[in-house]
């Protein structure tokens, strides 16, 4: 009897570590992306960064530990129209996103527009948004509570103070004290985590760092004593970001949760001028601009199941990738009136060669100079004829044309990251393909929500 009891027990204790180990190898994913706002592509190592400057070890970790991409895009040089792409999975000029005005003065993402927390919360997962909204919340259904979000904690607008924040919302409830913002997002986010327990999880994770105003801990701006004046705070929030960054990376490996955690590691756009030179490396301009260094970013992954680490990828990517790629690992699939323009990354790992993800990437109207500071109503500037800011890349290939700055350019980007030799008169055969492309995809495009609709009408006059 004692051992029919034993074989019975064994028999069962067999039957339920197989029913565990089923249950752990189709146990979808969590999902994790990390927006960093404002960082420059050479600020951290893994990109180039002079180590004795500052080192980002955590940062770094997550592409040498899964993958780092090198020719990667976010679909505008400013926050507000860079995150609105990113969220939904579509080029935010379809629903008339064009610059910061449309989510800081303007009604933002319009609410019928589905963003990644609604696709996860209805595919079963726990879901997150913690740190910088800043694409509308007020109007009905804009709040992330009611755009699929389980928790909110954050504020929404293009910055707010890092230790005495007046916008900071838990929930739909105003914050009255808190942490410096770094840190307290990444408690926020362990917290989740910590709450989600055995049910898969989706965050969106976007820091403020290294957006202005430039605050940082005393002890982290006494790090760096001998940098010039002004960089000091600067390099302080990059060192309080990484280390954030490693903190919630422990934690996930204290858990045990890091082999089928896939993280993103991006920031919404490129550096500001004002940083040390070279901070944009080795692209040329800054963000707000229509030239590599606004939008050109730092692009990471990890997924240690299925990602092998130290990967260096050169596909021309794109932060709509995000989205596609996130279903795609979640064993979800978006439906064809979704009309997501991203693309799912994971087969690209299982490929020596360089892919072609995106055989065109464009850019419209994300920013001109000084746009955040002036009125709709002053656009275009100088002229109701100057020339509207659109670029178009394929390939070696980049065919851009700046506001005041006079005709398109075109630059082989190749032999040329900096963009100084302008080869558009040796080509004119990619200049008029280019704008014939662009013509195709801005035919889809809406009016502007909330800036100038002339601007838009010269967009349209691309040929």
């Amino acid at each position: 009897m004692k051992k029919s009891n034993l074989i019975f027990k064994t028999i069962i204790g067999c039957l339920i570590f197989i029913g565990h180990s089923a249950f752990a190898q189709e146990k979808k994913p969590n999902i994790i992306v990390i927006v960093a706002d404002d960082l420059g592509y050479a600020t951290t190592g893994i990109y180039g960064q002079d180590a004795n400057r500052i080192k980002t070890p955590n940062i770094d970790r997550i592409g040498k530990e899964g993958a780092q991409f090198t020719n990667a895009y976010v679909t505008a040089s400013v926050c507000g129209p860079s995150r609105s792409g990113l969220l939904t999975g579509r080029y935010q000029q379809r629903f008339g996103s064009y610059a910061n005005f449309d989510s800081q003065r303007g009604p933002g993402v319009p609410a019928s527009e589905k963003v990644m927390g609604t696709y996860f919360k209805e595919a079963g997962y726990t879901t997150a948004a913690i740190g910088k909204w800043h694409i509308g919340d007020k109007l009905p259904g804009q709040h992330p509570i009611d755009r699929g979000f389980d928790k909110y904690y954050g504020f929404n607008s293009a910055q707010t103070d890092y230790f005495n924040s007046p916008i900071l919302f838990d929930g739909k409830t105003k914050v009255l004290k808190h942490d410096y913002l770094t840190f307290q997002f990444t408690n926020e986010a362990i917290d989740f985590i910590g709450a989600a327990k055995d049910k898969p999880f989706f965050m969106y994770l976007a820091y403020n760092a290294v957006h202005g105003p430039n605050q940082a801990p005393k002890e982290y701006i006494d790090k760096f004593e001998s940098a010039g004046k002004g960089d000091k705070a600067m390099l302080g929030m990059l060192s309080a970001l990484d280390d954030s960054v490693g903190k919630l990376l422990d934690y996930l490996k204290e858990k045990n949760l890091e082999d089928n955690t896939l993280i993103y590691f991006l920031s919404d756009n490129g550096g500001l001028s004002y940083w040390y030179k070279g901070s944009n490396a080795p692209w040329n301009g800054f963000k707000r601009e229509q030239w590599e260094g606004g939008y050109h970013v730092q692009y990471m992954m990890r997924w240690p199941k299925m990602i092998k680490a130290g990967q260096v990828r050169n596909e021309m990517i794109s932060s709509l990738d995000i989205l596609p790629t996130s279903l795609a690992a979640a064993g979800i699939k978006p439906s064809k009136k979704d009309q997501l323009d991203g693309a799912n990354l994971l087969p690209v790992f299982n490929k020596k060669e360089t892919q072609v993800v995106h055989p065109y990437l464009f850019w419209a109207g994300s920013h001109v100079p000084g746009a955040d500071a002036r009125p709709a109503t002053d656009f275009p500037y100088k002229k109701d004829d100057a020339p509207p800011s659109w670029a178009v890349r394929s390939g070696k290939w980049k065919l851009v044309q700046m506001m005041d700055v006079g005709p398109p350019m075109l630059y082989d980007l190749d032999t040329d990251p900096t963009e100084s030799k302008d080869v558009i008169k040796q080509h004119p055969e990619i200049e008029k393909s280019f704008k014939t492309e662009f013509a195709k995809w801005f035919k889809d495009m809406k009016t502007p929500i909330a800036w100038d609709p002339k601007y838009y009408e010269l967009l349209k006059t691309v040929k």
